[in-house]
């Protein structure tokens, strides 16, 4: 195996390490959270300006957020499937 080919293991070994971090860390910082979402830290900020996330500023500059705030945050603006609009369909017809 080259040194190449050792080094790249080693750098998804350890970005495997960091996502299974962040999934049970309860509290994040911008960087964590910005992985977290898979977004840049500044579009992060950028919504945090904006109050469009949730997050902590507990001394008056660093920001946080809690884990479940951005599972929430996720989740948001849900699309039902062809399916599930088809089955509410016929709720209301009976």
């Amino acid at each position: 195996m080259s040194n190449l080919q050792i080094e790249e293991k080693l750098f998804s070994i350890e970005n495997s390490i960091q996502k299974l971090s962040l999934a049970v860390k309860p509290i994040l910082s911008v960087e964590e959270a910005a992985v977290f979402l898979n977004m840049k830290p500044s579009y992060l900020y950028k919504l945090t300006s904006d109050k469009r996330i949730t997050f902590f500023k507990p001394l008056g500059k660093l920001i946080y957020f809690k884990r479940v705030d951005l599972e929430a945050f996720l989740l948001r603006n849900e699309s039902p499937s062809v399916s599930e609009q088809q089955s509410n369909e016929n709720h209301w017809k009976k």
